[in-house]
């Protein structure tokens, strides 16, 4: 029998974060300029400073979060 791991993402109002890819690498955290992300307790956490650019998404080796709707693909 085949195991599959269901992603457990956690929604923010601003990224998509995935518990079970996240290795807590602390590289998201790091690279945002705006210090939107913060780990606390195992948790990545959201601040109300994220301006979407998109840093943490692209740096992510795990892919495990997820930039929605970002600055740079929103309609002008």
């Amino acid at each position: 029998m085949k195991s599959t791991m269901m992603p457990r993402l956690i929604e923010y109002t601003k990224v998509r974060w995935n518990i079970n890819w996240c290795k807590r690498c602390h590289i998201c955290v790091e690279a945002c300029p705006r210090q939107a992300l913060i780990l606390r307790d195992n948790i990545i956490i959201q601040l109300d400073s994220c301006d979407q650019i998109g840093l943490c998404e692209k740096l992510c080796p795990d892919l495990a979060i997820e930039v929605i709707s970002p600055r740079s693909k929103r309609k002008k």
